[in-house]
């Protein structure tokens, strides 16, 4: 028998609630069997076109993988043309149709020129994720000047969301940004971005970026602009990326953190499902919009919000 609907939502809440179980694959594999998860259709994507920024490793390849396998062509963007060679054979041994777009998407320069080759090729493209990111150890700057992980997780993500909005014939369909439960921690410090006036620090770095994604996300679509845009959690997953930024938190968390695919599954479902069906704006963790504050002092104010837009796009140089 299914599970009555109010005893779902009330385990939902319990597991939302206690973190560690809502961000581990206990979250996922409670939630996906008490609310009878469907996958979206086999061909829900035929005939569609998707771009995965870090397409080539952990999530981003997952999630490359299964919009494949639902009947979309892939063009994977990375930096490693190795890794993303990789990735398109994977994808075409079992029969999907994929590209690799060599780019770093932190560089608002390499952005342009990637954005220039999609409209080229593509008259629509149908969902832009944004999954490329990482922490570093230490403080770097791209050509612009930026901070590199500001640039590559808030900067670059606006810049090509933006540009292939205006610039494709048909349009861009939705943007799903990748995010992290880092962000719930954090609040955006806008007079320093760039960490130039403050020591160092990665881990905190990614995830204010991080909740400046979520915050770009929400003004954006305030503003009414298109396309349709979302914000995912995908949990806590078994990445390359944590593996070597978090170590101490992989050896700790390893043996309930999520695998990509499991990651994977809130961006495919944000991805695949009609746009009726999802909230724009929104923020969504395991197939449901959750709240973006859980500790104080970390919300970002309606003004800042819109300040926080406004300096992003004069990062990205030219609109």
């Amino acid at each position: 028998m299914p599970t009555p609907a109010p005893l779902a939502r009330a385990v939902d809440l319990a597991l939302e609630a206690t973190v560690v179980p809502s961000f581990s694959r206990i979250g996922i594999a409670v939630r996906s069997r008490l609310e009878r998860w469907q996958p979206p259709p086999g061909e829900a994507l035929a005939g569609q076109v998707a771009v995965v920024t870090g397409g080539t490793s952990g999530l981003g390849r997952a999630t490359a993988e299964a919009l494949a396998g639902l009947g979309a062509s892939i063009d994977v963007v990375g930096r490693d043309a190795g890794r993303g060679a990789d990735v398109v054979d994977a994808i075409e041994a079992t029969g999907g149709r994929a590209t690799f777009r060599a780019a770093d998407v932190g560089d608002t320069d390499a952005v342009d020129a990637l954005a220039a080759s999609l409209v080229e090729v593509h008259g629509r493209i149908d969902v832009i994720v944004h999954a490329a990111g990482a922490i570093t150890p230490e403080r770097r700057e791209t050509p612009q000047g930026l901070e590199a992980i500001w640039a590559s997780m808030v900067v670059g993500p606006r810049l090509l969301t933006r540009r292939l909005a205006t610039d494709l014939a048909d349009g861009l369909g939705r943007a799903v940004w990748v995010t992290s439960g880092g962000m719930y921690l954090q609040a955006v410090d806008l007079d320093d971005t760039g960490w130039e006036a403050r020591p160092w620090d990665g881990v905190r770095a990614y995830a204010q970026a991080k909740r400046a994604q979520v915050d770009l996300v929400a003004e954006a679509t305030r503003r009414g602009e298109a396309p349709l845009q979302v914000a995912v959690h995908p949990g806590w997953a078994a990445t390359p990326g944590v593996t070597d930024a978090l170590p101490g938190f992989d050896r700790v968390m390893g043996p309930i953190l999520r695998s990509p695919s499991e990651g994977a599954d809130s961006l495919v479902w944000t991805a695949a499902a009609p746009a009726g069906d999802l909230v724009p704006g929104a923020l969504y963790h395991d197939r449901r919009v959750r709240g973006t504050v859980r500790w104080p002092g970390t919300a970002t104010a309606p003004d800042d919000r819109a300040r926080l837009l406004a300096l992003v796009d004069r990062q990205t140089a030219r609109v």
